[in-house]
């Protein structure tokens, strides 16, 4: 099976941002992509200073616009490794996985939050605005079982072991 992994120019406005990436998951699926993966924040700049503003409701307008265009393109669409979630006032990075019907298939919340401290160069705390997910997240497709991780969830080896575990 083919697999697109797509990278994208994020802008500050998030309707831009859908749109591209909705035109680009086409594009892929046109060059007989059955499987494609969106990258984390796709919908908004990445910063915790910008996740606030542009979080939303899942299902909401990006999960929406998501499960559309899988249905379109009869494609797994892995939600862009991530968006912004605000659920029960908490925020929490989130990947949505849509099947070839536009029904989502699974929800993971990013486990291992990204904080970096290097006195006189740069500070950056996930922790500050996120929340941890706190579960393992897990799709099959024709093609394979596929388990879901975020960003800085790849640096933990342990996770992709209990994964393999799990088939």
């Amino acid at each position: 099976f083919r697999l697109a992994l797509i990278q994208l120019h994020v802008s500050a406005v998030k309707s831009d941002n859908l749109q591209r990436a909705c035109g680009l998951v086409r594009e892929a699926s046109a060059k007989g992509a059955k499987v494609v993966a969106l990258p984390e924040c796709f919908n908004s700049p990445y910063g915790t200073q910008y996740f606030k503003e542009y979080s939303e409701k899942i299902p909401g307008e990006s999960t929406q616009k998501l499960s559309e265009v899988a249905k379109e393109c009869s494609i797994y669409l892995i939600g862009g490794r991530s968006i912004p979630e605000e659920d029960g006032g908490k925020l929490y990075n989130t990947c949505t996985v849509f099947g070839p019907d536009g029904a989502m298939l699974a929800k993971h919340r990013k486990v291992h939050l990204f904080d970096i401290n290097v006195p006189g160069k740069i500070q950056f705390r996930e922790s500050e605005t996120l929340s941890p997910g706190n579960s393992f997240s897990m799709f099959d497709t024709p093609y394979c079982k596929v388990g879901l991780g975020i960003c800085y969830d790849m640096r933990f080896a342990e996770m992709a072991q209990i994964y393999g575990q799990k088939g």
